[in-house]
């Protein structure tokens, strides 16, 4: 009887991609990573857009440096990737047009201009997910404005990962955990809530089939397999699609009242439930209910991670100063505590520029302390996650009603310690941290499962915490964050979400 499997599994994020090949053998996984490549993105008249064809490019050299490194025979493919941005199919399922970045200019206001046709509330109710101007409906509502006639004509709008997997496949779908982030879904039916396609005069034809994580969609395209030397009978499965949701799935599960927290470009914090909230609280604090594996919720925060941390360190670079992420955190731990913060809900963190300005900017603004060395700038941003991830747990405590014992921290975030310190010390909380590559993993065992492999989500989390190291921080220094809550809230620019 086989005793080992493998897998290959591509995460996506918004800075970088990666390929990784996954050996399943007596319950211990290990990763090898073939190939590490830009996630590209253009600027152009138009906007700012993911140059697709230049991921299409990298995905296929993934394969191919995965077959030449470790052969040609798979039990399974599958992709995850950042949500909400999609790309648009004609009919003879080229693509009608590059698809934007999230990040791009067009949907601002668009969240007031949807409330015109739909009221807040209507919408929260419908389908649970967190007001957030990035989000596929107001893009939609964005491209409908500019663009009609493209929407009109489009055949099929795919998610990033769903498009990925078509061109894989050849299999059009979309997969319920990345098609949550639209804010399209129903999270009781987990289909599309069609009212409101209806109501915003989206056209029904472009959204896809929804299947659950884990459904596979068959052998990997025949041209796939000859232009990369992959055996043409490895399938294809659709895992959980969205990054957090694979993420959430590698959680090494110890014990009852956890939260997760998927720290990264972005910081997603929450728990994982078996129905969705959807009352007048979870409206209040502006939580999501995003579609996880085997039937789960992922009632969570999306709130600004490291990216402005990428975007300071862009920033130094463009004027000769290459500083590495771990020279960063050597010299903020040089700073020491900063008495200084910013909101990172800001919309003016939101969008690329000079970074470091920015926080400056911000500083001088609200009357505070500041100074312009990268120490004391990275320091601002790191305390004010903290106070970030302080006030959402404290939220999601009274909008399930539930304890939080413990957080579990996964992804590439959590290779900033001293961040990891700070988060331990605001929530008052133990902080577990691991595995790095949270994402990749929790891909591979719904593969996993969904191959027959393993049994069961549980069996799963054991294996990853059977092949992984994790770390424990418990706090230090809680006083420095209860003592500054108040003044940090004094001066963020917040509605108190």
């Amino acid at each position: 009887m086989k005793n080992n499997w493998r897998f290959l599994g591509f995460d996506l994020g918004a800075e970088s991609g990666r390929c990784m090949v996954a050996s399943l053998s007596d319950d211990k996984l290990t990763l090898n990573e073939v190939y590490r490549f830009s996630t590209h993105n253009i600027k152009n008249e138009t906007g700012f857009h993911w140059d697709i064809h230049a991921i299409n490019s990298e995905i296929l050299q993934g394969l191919t440096k995965a077959v030449k490194e470790f052969g040609a025979d798979y039990d399974g493919i599958s992709v995850d990737t950042w949500g909400v941005d999609y790309v648009l199919l004609n009919q003879d399922n080229s693509i009608a047009d590059l698809p934007y970045h999230y990040r791009d200019d067009r949907t601002d206001g668009m969240i007031d201009e949807a409330f015109k046709l739909v009221k807040r509330e209507n919408i929260y109710c419908r389908t649970g997910i967190q007001f957030a101007q990035y989000n596929t409906l107001f893009q939609l509502l964005a491209e409908k404005k500019e663009n009609l006639n493209l929407l009109k004509r489009a055949d099929k709008m795919l998610l990033m990962p769903d498009y990925i997997n078509f061109t894989l496949s050849g299999k059009i779908v979309s997969e319920y955990s990345i098609a949550s982030t639209t804010n399209l879904i129903d999270p009781l039916t987990r289909n599309w809530a069609w009212d409101l396609i209806d109501a915003f005069e989206l056209p029904r034809h472009i959204f896809p089939r929804v299947v659950e994580p884990g459904t596979k969609l068959g052998p990997i395209d025949p041209s796939v397999a000859k232009l990369t030397g992959i055996n043409p009978n490895v399938p294809i499965f659709a895992c959980t699609g969205h990054d957090t949701a694979s993420a959430v799935v590698s959680i090494p599960y110890t014990q009852n009242n956890w939260a997760f927290l998927s720290s990264g470009t972005w910081s997603l914090m929450g728990v994982e439930l078996d129905k969705p909230i959807l009352d007048e609280n979870a409206l209040k604090y502006n939580f999501t209910n995003e579609g996880g594996y085997n039937n789960t919720i992922r009632f969570l925060k999306n709130i600004i991670g490291l990216w402005p941390v990428q975007e300071c360190r862009r920033a130094w670079s463009q004027e000769g100063k290459n500083y590495s992420y771990a020279e960063l955190e050597i010299l903020t731990r040089e700073e020491g505590l900063t008495g200084a913060w910013v909101d990172l809900n800001s919309s003016e963190f939101l969008k690329p520029g000079n970074m470091p300005e920015k926080v400056v900017d911000y500083l001088k603004n609200s009357g505070q302390k500041f100074k312009t060395n990268p120490g004391f700038i990275i320091g601002v941003i790191l305390e004010s996650l903290g106070f970030c991830y302080r006030r959402t747990i404290k939220q999601i405590e009274e909008v399930t009603q539930k304890p939080v014992d413990v957080l579990h921290a996964v992804g590439g975030g959590i290779q900033n310690t001293l961040l990891n310190q700070y988060t331990t010390d605001a929530i008052n909380r133990k902080v577990v941290t691991g595995p790095v590559e949270g994402a990749i993993i929790g891909n591979v065992g719904v593969q996993a499962i969904a191959s027959g492999v393993i049994p069961d989500r549980k069996h799963w989390r054991k294996i990853v915490a059977n092949s992984f190291e994790v770390k424990e921080y418990e706090p230090v220094n809680t006083k420095y964050f209860d003592q500054n809550e108040e003044q940090f809230l004094r001066v963020t620019i917040q509605k108190k979400i």
